[in-house]
Parts: C-alpha cells; structure tokens; sequence
C-alpha cells in the first residue's frame, strides 16, 4: 500500500484522465510507475554501456587523492616528461 500527495493540478488532470478514460486512479498511476523506472532503468544500462566505468561511479572512499594513488601504483615519475 502506497499514498502519495499530489499537487491539486495534477490530481485534477488525473480525475479528468481517469474519467474519460473510464480506468481508476490507482491503474493509471501504477502503469505511470512502470513505465517511468523501466524507462529509467534503460537509461542507466545504455550509459554503463557506453561507458565501462560508469559502474564505478562514486564507489571511491575518497581518502586519497588521484595523484597519490597513480604515485602508489606507478611510481612517483608517473606524470614526468
């Protein structure tokens, strides 16, 4: 069970929906729903496609910094010349 506040606008274009529509309120909402987080969901899987690091997004603990990390990893002459 859910309930969800509307602006008086929307739940108004809502009841004028529904009513011409003949369908409730709670059907329309529930496919709205669905609709949205599939769309959402699309989104998100294209952009991890597109980009293989997109996943790691925000999953640093952000304790140090890039430049000590590659320090660490690459030796301190990572970024000379």
């Amino acid at each position: 069970m859910l309930s969800v506040r509307l602006p008086q606008a929307l739940e108004n274009q809502l009841a004028a929906f529904c009513a011409a529509q003949h369908l409730s309120k709670s059907s329309v909402v529930q496919v709205a729903l669905e609709r949205h987080l599939s769309q959402v969901t699309q989104a998100e899987r294209a952009v991890k496609s597109n980009n293989p690091f997109a996943a790691l997004r925000g999953s640093g603990n952000r304790k140090l910094t890039t430049e000590q990390i590659m320090c660490m990893t690459r030796g301190d002459d990572w970024n000379q010349p």
